[in-house]
């Protein structure tokens, strides 16, 4: 069995929910040879890292004394130094669960079968991953959050801010006076076969980049509002108001202040049976300016 590590960004998060599941079908099935776990081998590896971190992932009891079995055990992840990589197969590209999987002494005795990849030269191995994983079960949250780097600035910032902040709210905030950035666009932004200036309704540049620093500093500094207030329907609803106000930043910024409990129970807060949709949060935030400032 081979020693792999796993990189940076590729779902540091790892759910254990899947472990159990490739566990129990290796156990019920055995190991199915031709599907094999795919990994770059560790001299090819050095070079497709990309400054990132490597990571080696174990399995431990996690409660009580003993070996871990399938129903008790946590997964341990240790960041290892560069210095020694090369005690290391190789970086694991795809099969990430069954690696762990085949950890658990019940499958000491599995021969799985690992297939060597190739990385084409102008590629990272982040990047290699997500293109092997799309179409399979990379959700978008996998994207945003995996760390591969678009090198285009405004996404590239947006995207930092998704390690914080939910997508659907981060994204509005930096798209003032543009399009919506959609989910598959940031995919292939991300995947590196479309670029941002491809999509000529988007339009980011360094005027979209502060305006959505401003309000999300204006946001997050808050002292009512709450991250979990923070949807994308209410950041939509923001976008919404800067947009049919005349594009005033200024204006936006100053209904901000005037949330508080009070305002937010009456203009916010969606009557029985009904929801908070973008234009409910517009029209809101236009009555509460409209209310003091008009």
């Amino acid at each position: 069995m081979k020693n792999l590590l796993f990189i940076e960004g590729n779902r540091q998060n790892i759910d254990k929910e899947n472990v159990k599941q490739s566990y129990h079908k290796i156990m019920s099935l055995g190991y199915i040879q031709s599907m094999p776990i795919e990994y770059l081998p560790m001299d090819k590896a050095i070079d497709k890292i990309g400054g990132r971190k490597l990571f080696k992932a174990t399995v431990v009891r996690n409660t009580g004394e003993g070996e871990p079995t399938i129903s008790n055990f946590k997964i341990i992840i240790e960041v290892v130094k560069p210095e020694d990589y090369c005690k290391y197969d190789g970086v694991c590209e795809d099969g990430q669960h069954r690696d762990l999987a085949l950890k658990f002494p019940g499958l000491k005795d599995v021969e799985p079968t690992y297939a060597e990849i190739e990385i084409p030269e102008n590629m990272d191995t982040l990047s290699y991953i997500a293109i092997r994983n799309n179409g399979k079960n990379w959700n978008n949250d996998d994207f945003y959050n995996s760390g591969i780097t678009t090198n285009e600035k405004e996404v590239d910032h947006m995207l930092k801010q998704c390690k914080d902040y939910k997508a659907a709210f981060i994204f509005p905030l930096y798209t003032l006076g543009t399009a919506n950035l959609q989910p598959k666009q940031i995919k292939a932004i991300q995947l590196g076969y479309k670029k941002a200036s491809d999509f000529k309704n988007l339009q980011l540049d360094n005027s979209t980049h502060e305006l959505g620093d401003k309000l999300l500093n204006a946001l997050t500094t808050h002292s009512f509002l709450t991250q979990d207030r923070f949807t994308g329907r209410f950041a939509g609803g923001l976008k919404a108001f800067y947009e049919e106000n005349g594009k005033d930043i200024q204006k936006v910024l100053d209904t901000i202040t005037l949330i508080d409990k009070h305002t937010w129970d009456i203009h916010f807060t969606a009557q029985k049976g009904q929801s908070m949709e973008i234009k409910s949060y517009a029209e809101a935030f236009k009555a509460l300016y409209a209310e003091f400032c008009a």
